[in-house]
């Protein structure tokens, strides 16, 4: 036999060999699954793929240490890849070791800057930390590498809400129904502005009726007596609100509100 024929012939055996792994693993028998893809290793077979699957396999009957090993295999034959780097990733955030998170997926985008499958492992590290600038600004960086996915819009709304800051809560969560792609989610960010629409118009109307100077202002200048106490509503929570003002009775006031449209 030719040594071009060998090679092939190993080439097709090794491809055969993690079929069948695959085959078994579907099957539940992961120890033959894992014992066949050392056979395929043996047989010439790509050995970063092949710690790959390991990795996966460890993972799915929950061997995390044995799947982190697979990894690092598969880091150490080549390092310029990123998708080993990102499993490593979600493995550390799901044992709970949050900085190696952060470093894994910090390690990823220094090779590859526009990746967007490791920013959103990165958010949630960041989170988990209560480091909420640096979830926005990575948040920031999805949104400007995909403007029109509308969880990147969503999740920022999250951390923006709480914050507190929900005026921009308001804009993202709007954003995310503007896009539309998306119905349940649209849905979920529209029951959301409803929700802190009606947070703050309960807030508003306690201060109406407890706040004379409030009274005056928002009398006076309805949007900007928001603004000043740093309320944010949205454009239907605007107008539930200059509805449910008109509605009050004068016992309920000692004015009648002037309402601008």
């Amino acid at each position: 036999m030719r040594p071009t024929e060998r090679s092939a012939g190993q080439a097709n055996e090794a491809r055969g060999l993690l079929r069948q792994a695959l085959e078994l693993a579907q099957q539940g028998d992961y120890a033959a699954a894992l014992a066949t893809i050392q056979r395929a290793i043996q047989s010439g077979a790509d050995e970063y793929t092949c710690y790959m699957h390991i990795a996966a396999l460890e993972r799915q009957r929950q061997q995390t240490d044995a799947a982190m090993l697979a990894l690092q295999h598969a880091i150490e034959l080549q390092p310029h890849r990123t998708d080993a780097r990102e499993k490593m990733a979600e493995l550390y955030l799901e044992a709970g070791n949050v900085d190696a998170a952060i470093e894994q997926a910090a390690q990823v985008l220094r090779r590859d800057p526009d990746n967007v499958t490791v920013r959103p492992l990165l958010v949630a590290a960041h989170l988990e930390k209560g480091d909420w600038e640096s979830a926005l600004r990575v948040l920031d960086e999805l949104i400007a590498l995909a403007p029109n996915e509308p969880i990147y819009h969503f999740n920022q709304a999250q951390v923006f809400q709480e914050l507190g800051q929900w005026g921009l809560a308001l804009i993202a969560y709007d954003r995310v129904a503007e896009i539309g792609t998306d119905r349940e989610l649209a849905d979920r960010a529209l029951e959301a502005m409803a929700m802190l629409d009606r947070i703050q118009i309960d807030h508003i109307l306690t201060l109406v009726l407890e706040d004379p100077q409030f009274r005056r202002q928002i009398q006076e200048d309805p949007e900007g007596a928001l603004i000043d106490r740093h309320f944010a509503l949205s454009r239907p929570g605007m107008t539930a609100l200059r509805v449910i003002l008109s509605q009050m009775q004068d016992k309920d006031l000692p004015w009648k509100p002037v309402l601008y449209h």
